[in-house]
C-alpha cells in the first residue's frame, strides 16, 4: 500500500494524533486527516485512524471495585450496641411514604486523617505510596494529590457525596457515641483512625467514614466498604479512598463518591442476599439466568420506573469481572443509575432507596428520590427483548445502531458523542446477536451487554469541552446538551449542540451560542435562533433531563466534619423562621 519513503514518512507522521488516545484509551474527536495526500492513501490512513480509535477510544467512567475491595476486607466486624425499639423491627411497607417519627435522617460523620499525613498520599511522581487495600504503588502525576484537590475533597466533594445519602435515607439514630474495636482486614485496618474513636466515640453520628486519596489502580475513580455493622447489619463504619485524578465538583465526581459510600452503607450484594432480598430466574433475553432484587419495595418500584407490572424485580449487573458484577445494577436497564457499575452522573433513584429499605434497618425519604429517564415507561419489552433485532430498536431513545457524522446528545445531557458500536474480533455470544454481523456491538468494558448506545467523547463535554470540535455550542459550567431539529450555520448541518442552561422554579431557560440573552424554554417547545444559525431549531428539554444537580455542600476547612442535619430541613426551618419574622 505504501511504496515511497514519503507514505511511511507520512504514515509515522500521523501517529501524534492518535497516540495521546491509546495512551489515555479514552474516546476523542481527532483532526486526523489535515494533511495533504492521494486520495488512496488518505482513504486508508483515515480507516486506520478509524479502526484504532473505535478499539482503543471507547470512552467508560471509572469502575467501581467494590467487590474486589470487599472480599480483601473480610466480613466486617460487629459491634454490640443498646437499640431503640425502632430498630428492632423490619420496615413495615406501605404506599404512604409516611414516616415513622422514631426514625430520622442517617448522620455521616467524615474523618480524612490520611491525608494530613504526606506520607499517606502522593507528592510527586515516583513515589511508593499506600493503596490502602494492603499494597503500594508508584505514584504517576494523576496520582498527586494537590492542596487545592485536597481542599476540594475534605470541604466540598466528600461532604456533597454524603449529602445525597443523608437526604434520602432514615435510620433509627443512635443516641449513644460510636465507640469502635479495632479495625481487622487487610483494608480497613490500612486507614487512620483518631485514637479517641476507641476510647471516648464519635457523638452524634449514625455512620463513620475514614478517607484517604492515595493512588488508585487504573479506570477506577474511588472505592469504598464498610467496616463494622451492628448486629442487624447495618454499617456504622467504613472507609473510601479517593482517586486524586477524579477529585472535583463535578456531577460525576459527587455522584461517583456518594455511589462508593453507598457500597459502605450496604449496597452489597452479600448483604441483600443475607436478608433474602436476592432471586435468580432463567432465560431472561437468551441468558442462563439473572440475578434479581425481588423484595418487596424494590419489585414495587422497578415495576413502576419501568411501567411493566410483570417484572419479577431489578437485575443486577453480570458483567465487569469480580470487581462489579452483582453488587451494582444492570446497567443495560438502568444506565444512568447512581448504582449502575461505571462512574456517570447517576441519578439517585426509587430503585435505590428502595433496596437500601428492604435490608430492613433504612427507610427511604419518599419524595427525595431523583427521577432517571433511561428506561422509564419503556415497558416490560426492554426488559424482556433485545435491545436490537436484526439492527432496528424498539428504543432509540436509549439504543442506537449507526454512527453517523453529526454528533449528538447522549442520554445524560452532559456531552456530545456518536453512536458507540464497534465491530468485535470475534462473534458475540448468540443472545447478543444485534446486527446481521454478529460481531458487531457496543464495547464489552461499557457493561451493555453489548447494546449501543450514544457515549460522549472525552473532549465534548458541555462543560469543559473543545470549541472547536463542537460547532454550534456553548461551553462553560452550566451549559447541558439539547437536542436540536435541522440546524444549520453557514458550514452546513449541526447534530445537537451544547447551550447555557438556567433552571428557576421549575422552568427552563436557555441561552445560545452567538446570543447573550436568557430565552424561556418550556417543555414541549422550540427555540429558533435568530444568530449563529441559518436554520433549523433548539428542542426544548425536560426539567428533569437538564436540572437535577447534586447539592454542593461546603464544610470548614478540617480533618472532620459531620452532616447532621439534611440539608432539606435546614431550608424548611430557614423558611419557618423567615415567615415568622
Amino acid at each position: 500500500m505504501f511504496n515511497t519513503v514519503t507514505d511511511v514518512t507520512l504514515l509515522f507522521s500521523l501517529f501524534p494524533l492518535f497516540l495521546p488516545c491509546m495512551k489515555r484509551k479514552r474516546l476523542m474527536v481527532l483532526p486526523a486527516c489535515v494533511i495533504p495526500m492521494h486520495g488512496a492513501l488518505k482513504l486508508a490512513i483515515l480507516l486506520m485512524l478509524v479502526w484504532c480509535c473505535s478499539l482503543c477510544l471507547a470512552k467508560s467512567g471509572g469502575r467501581c471495585m467494590f467487590d474486589e475491595i470487599a472480599a480483601k476486607a473480610g466480613r466486617p466486624r460487629v459491634l454490640a450496641l443498646r437499640r431503640t425499639k425502632a430498630g428492632m423491627e423490619n420496615v413495615k411497607y406501605d404506599r404512604t411514604g409516611s414516616v415513622d417519627p422514631e426514625w430520622q435522617h442517617i448522620r455521616i460523620v467524615v474523618f480524612a486523617e490520611d491525608m494530613k499525613d504526606r506520607s499517606r498520599y502522593c507528592t510527586s511522581a515516583g513515589q511508593e505510596r499506600p493503596t490502602f487495600f494492603g499494597e503500594t504503588a508508584t505514584c504517576s502525576q494523576e496520582d498527586i494529590l494537590t492542596a487545592a484537590k485536597r481542599d476540594i475533597a475534605v470541604t466540598k466533594l466528600l461532604p456533597s457525596a454524603v449529602q445525597m445519602h443523608m437526604d434520602r435515607l432514615l435510620v433509627d439514630p443512635i443516641t449513644e457515641p460510636l465507640v469502635f474495636p479495632s479495625f481487622d482486614g487487610s483494608v480497613c485496618s490500612e486507614f487512620k483512625v483518631p485514637s479517641s474513636h476507641f476510647s471516648e466515640g464519635v457523638p452524634d453520628a449514625d455512620m463513620v467514614m475514614y478517607a484517604a486519596a492515595g493512588p488508585t489502580p487504573e479506570g477506577v475513580a474511588a472505592w469504598a466498604t464498610g467496616c463494622i455493622t451492628l448486629d442487624d447489619g447495618r454499617a456504622v463504619a467504613g472507609v473510601t479512598n479517593l482517586g486524586p485524578g477524579s477529585i472535583s465538583l463535578s456531577e460525576t465526581s459527587i455522584r461517583t463518591a456518594a455511589h462508593e459510600i453507598a457500597h459502605a452503607l450496604g449496597f452489597d450484594f452479600e448483604a441483600m442476599n443475607d436478608a433474602g432480598m436476592v432471586q435468580r430466574i432463567p432465560g431472561v433475553r437468551g441468558k442462563v439466568d439473572v440475578t434479581l432484587i425481588s423484595s418487596p419495595r424494590t419489585l414495587q418500584k422497578a415495576r413502576e420506573h419501568y411501567n411493566c407490572p410483570d417484572a419479577p424485580g431489578m437485575e443486577l449487573e453480570d458483567e465487569g469481572g469480580s470487581g462489579t458484577a452483582l453488587s451494582h445494577w444492570e446497567r443495560r436497564n438502568a444506565k444512568d443509575e447512581i448504582m449502575s457499575g461505571i462512574s456517570s452522573p447517576g441519578r439517585y433513584t426509587a430503585l435505590t432507596m428502595a433496596a437500601f429499605e428492604d435490608l430492613g434497618y433504612y427507610r427511604g425519604a419518599w419524595g427525595s428520590e431523583e427521577p432517571m429517564g433511561w428506561g422509564n415507561n419503556s415497558g416490560c419489552e426492554l426488559l424482556n427483548e433485545s435491545c436490537l433485532v436484526n439492527g432496528v430498536t424498539a428504543h432509540p431513545d436509549m439504543f442506537c445502531n449507526e454512527t453517523v457524522s453529526k454528533l449528538v446528545c447522549n442520554s445524560e445531557r452532559d456531552g456530545l458523542g456518536r453512536c458507540n458500536v464497534i465491530k468485535h474480533e470475534n462473534p458475540l455470544p448468540p443472545q447478543y446477536h444485534y446486527f446481521s454481523d454478529p460481531s458487531r456491538g457496543a464495547p464489552s468494558h461499557l457493561l451493555m451487554d453489548y447494546c449501543p448506545s450514544i457515549d460522549a467523547f472525552s473532549n465534548t463535554p458541555c462543560a469543559d469541552g473543545e470549541t472547536k470540535f463542537m460547532r454550534g455550542s456553548l461551553i462553560g459550567p452550566s451549559s447541558m446538551c439539547l437536542k436540536a431539529e435541522g440546524l444549520r450555520d453557514s458550514q452546513g448541518v449541526i447534530g445537537d449542540v451544547c447551550a447555557d442552561v438556567r433552571c428557576d422554579g421549575g422552568e427552563v431557560s436557555i441561552r445560545y451560542l452567538g446570543d447573550d440573552a436568557w430565552h424561556p424554554c418550556p417543555e414541549g417547545s422550540h427555540i429558533k435562533p435568530t444568530t449563529t444559525f441559518t436554520d433549523g431549531v433548539i428542542v426544548c428539554p425536560t426539567y428533569s433531563e437538564v436540572c437535577i444537580k447534586a447539592t454542593v455542600v461546603v464544610r470548614p476547612s478540617s480533618a472532620s466534619y459531620r452532616s447532621s442535619v439534611p440539608q432539606s430541613l435546614l431550608l424548611t426551618l430557614f423558611a419557618i423562621v423567615y415567615a415568622a419574622c
